[in-house]
């Protein structure tokens, strides 16, 4: 990491830890655990499954393809409402996007054709200011968590479509800006701290849920 890419995590990490890159996030008491979900085209083809017509997806990543921009635009939705950003550094472009057939033909078709890590990195649903689902490094190991607002018969149904399992568990959020304010601190005063991850992995460690 150079002096610049330094300073700009610097930014957005006093950003964050301020409040600004704040929104909705998982707020259940419980929430649903799906593991093994790699495939992403059979996910939107089933993500009727399990949530309801009238949701919204928000879409991050920081390679996204003009392409996939331009389509994220042109279905746009008009209701956004702010979401928890994943992405600390560099800063993401964010998208919310209706959720119609129209939209996921689409998506599908711009997955088939492009690499994952250049249409998003992260993906969500949320519904009257409600997130349904939090996906973090979708589709690279990563477990999937859903709200437990959605019915388990849901959950089962869109699970079974992957032949993947669910388990329901306490909803934990491990954000906590304090801990944003010692990585700052860290890299304020690298002299004064031994550590031997650059400092960009560790902040991007934290930060995952």
């Amino acid at each position: 990491m150079d002096a610049s890419e330094r300073e700009g995590l610097k930014e957005q990490l006093r950003a964050i830890a301020a409040g600004r890159g704040d929104g909705i996030d998982l707020d259940s008491a419980d929430r649903w655990v799906i593991e093994r979900l790699t495939d992403p085209v059979g996910f939107f083809r089933h993500l009727e499954v399990l949530i309801p017509a009238d949701s919204i997806l928000y879409f991050e990543g920081c390679e996204i393809v003009p392409e996939a921009a331009q389509f994220y635009q042109k279905h746009r939705a008009a209701n956004a409402v702010s979401v928890v950003r994943d992405s600390i550094f560099p800063v993401p472009e964010i998208f919310h996007v209706t959720f119609t057939n129209e939209m996921l033909q689409g998506l599908m078709d711009l997955l088939q054709r492009y690499p994952l890590e250049t249409c998003f990195r992260h993906v969500k649903a949320y519904r009257e200011e409600k997130l349904l689902f939090t996906f973090h490094d979708a589709f690279d190991g990563i477990l999937f968590f859903v709200s437990d607002r959605l019915p388990e018969e849901s959950v089962s149904a869109f699970a079974s479509k992957f032949g993947a399992t669910y388990r329901r568990e306490a909803n934990v959020n491990k954000r906590d800006p304090e801990q944003l304010r010692r990585i700052l601190w860290a890299l304020e005063n690298p002299e004064k701290l031994r550590m031997n991850w650059p400092w960009w992995k560790k902040a991007i460690f934290f930060w995952k849920k």
